[in-house]
This record gives structure tokens, sequence and C-alpha cells, in this order.
């Protein structure tokens, strides 16, 4: 049966008799696909499975193994988990041909997990997963959207037992673009960080700023502050540490663009609470934001974004330039000089 990963926890709390032969756990996110893989092992255990065999079905796998190990008994325990992963998602017709054997008459003392990548439209309609579908569970992992993205993180911090404003939530979301796991681990740290007191976009910004490792968001902060020299020493550090420049372009160009948009909108005037809201600038970002305001002007603002566009020419091999001089050339200026 089709299960989705959401009813999990429910499906497992049913099954207090027994689980269900096989599971099959398929997607292109990792974090999900391995919590769920947790959760089925720690039901298992707690039903007995307490001896645990990791099969991994490569071009070299014998497909017998499976089948004999789920059809002997086991020398350790009454109980066998068997965790088979299948890189490709493709058995093939030996696998195929034993997993039907496997799952024809399975015993109650074997539990099997499959995990797959993220398997297509064709795949499904296979027949070695129409007989996993058949004999237990199916469960597809998708990326959480962007859209949905706040929402997932705001039910993360309340399974945490944490307080977190919206403001806070909407930067988290911003900063891990999408990966799970890394937004995963940012809460994990905070929970360590601030265990007592409910997480404010101010915490956020001082738990990433807190990493001792040069990241991307140092360096577009350190250059809206104006302070060249680290800013020399931050993509050094970025260099040696082999981060794509493509995403140094990425970081700086935002702010960039927000800087031409926030300049064409306020003229000579000051910023409100409103516009920064609006570019989703948060905490001490808006000082650093009117810093580089009150330094950069249209003219220098509108040239450091065209030549945004060179180091993006030179990356991808069109203009013959190193793209870390280009990119070492705009972050200077845009931090007001070398002093």
């Amino acid at each position: 049966m089709k299960l989705p990963p959401e009813q999990l926890g429910t499906h497992l709390k049913q099954r207090k008799a027994g689980l269900l032969p096989v599971y099959l756990l398929s997607g292109d996110e990792p974090l999900l696909v391995q919590e769920a893989g947790d959760q089925l092992r720690q039901t298992a255990r707690a039903l007995g499975f307490d001896e645990r065999e990791v099969m991994h079905a490569d071009n070299s796998f014998q497909w017998e193994e499976l089948l004999d190990r789920t059809s002997s008994l086991s020398l350790f325990s009454e109980k066998l988990l068997i965790e088979l992963h299948i890189p490709n998602g493709k058995p093939g017709p030996k696998g195929t041909e034993i997993l039907n054997l496997c799952l024809q008459s399975p015993s109650p003392d074997t539990l099997i997990l499959i995990f797959c990548p993220k398997l297509d439209a064709n795949t499904q309609k296979s027949k070695w997963y129409k007989t996993v579908d058949k004999a237990g569970a199916t469960l597809a992992f998708w990326p959480v959207e962007i859209e949905r993205l706040p929402a997932w993180i705001q039910n993360r911090f309340q399974r945490a037992n944490i307080q977190i404003t919206a403001d806070a939530v909407q930067l988290l979301t911003e900063r891990v673009e999408g990966n799970l796991l890394a937004a995963s681990q940012e809460i994990e740290k905070l929970q360590l960080l601030y265990p007592e007191q409910p997480i404010t976009e101010e915490e956020i910004i001082s738990s990433v700023a807190d990493n001792s490792r040069y990241d991307l968001f140092t360096l577009a902060d350190t250059a809206l502050r104006g302070d060249s020299n680290r800013c020399l020493k931050i993509l050094q550090g970025l260099k040696s540490e082999g981060t794509d420049a493509t995403l140094i372009l990425w970081a700086l160009s935002r702010d960039l663009r927000t800087l031409v948009s926030l300049n064409h909108e306020s003229g000579s005037g000051s910023l409100s609470e409103a516009q920064f809201k609006k570019h989703r600038i948060w905490g001490k970002r808006k000082g650093l934001i009117n810093k580089a305001l009150r330094r950069l002007s249209t003219k220098r603002l509108t040239s450091l974004l065209q030549r945004c566009s060179e180091v993006d020419q030179a990356i991808k091999g069109v203009k013959h330039q190193s793209p870390w001089i280009l990119l070492t050339d705009i972050t200077i200026e845009m931090a007001g000089g070398i002093r």
C-alpha cells in the first residue's frame, strides 16, 4: 500500500501487534528518508527485532544472499531486520525474482526495509515495485517546497519545544535555501545555544555569525560594513576551502540588487521598517544596509551590479579572466576600497 510519509507515525502506533513484512522508502531528500528509517528501526527494536543486517545491492551484489537470510533462522536473535539499499532503484530481473520469492510467504520474524532514490513513474509500474507495494508499504519522500518550508521549520521548533518568532522563521528559511539537513542542524544548534529563551532574528543572525568557518553571509555582511581588509581574508578563506565562485557571486549580487532597489525607493531619505521587511532585511543587517547606502552612490552600485555579469561570464569561460580576481575587485569596491 502507498503510505503518505506524514502518516507513518500514526501507522506505527497502530501496528503494535506487528509491522508489515516490508517497507520501501524512496526519495532524494536524505533527512526525511533518514528520519523515517529511524522511526521504523526504533519500532522494530521495541517489537524484538534485535538483529540488524545491512545489504547494498550494487553491481557485485549476490541476490541469493537476501533469499538465504530471509529463509534461515538467525543465530543471534529470533527476529531479524534487513536493510536493503538499492542505489540505482533498479533491482533488475534477478532482484525482482528474489524479492518476489522473499515476499510470497514472508516470515513474521523478518522485516525488510528497502531504501531507494527517487523512483520515476515507470519504476512504480514495475513488477518488483508492485510486489513490495502489495506485501507492505511504499513511502515516497519529496523535497519540501519553498512555500511550505517556513511551516516545516516552525513545526520542527515546536517539536523541540522552542518558541520562535515569525520573522526568525522567515530569516532561517532564507538562510537554509531549501536545504532541510542544514535547517535541522541549525535548529539543533539553536536549541543548545538558547535552551530557555524564544528565538528571534537576532539569535538566528548571531548563530550564523558565530560559525568559525568563513561563509558567504559573513563575506556579504563584512562588505556591507565596509571592512575591506577583513573581506580579503574571508575571500582567501573561501577560496582555500574550495568554495564555488558561483556561490560567492550569488551572495554579493543579491545584496547589490537589494541596495540598488532601496537606493531607488528611498532617494536620499531614510529607510522605513516596511521597506526592510519587504526586502527581508532583519536585525543587525538593517544597520549594515544603511551604512552601505550612505557610502555607495547610485552610479557605483549600478556599476558593481554590471560587473557581476562579467564574473558570471568569467566563470562560464566566456570571458578570459580569473573570476576570483574580479570578485575581489567587486568586494573591495563594495566595502569602500583598501584602507
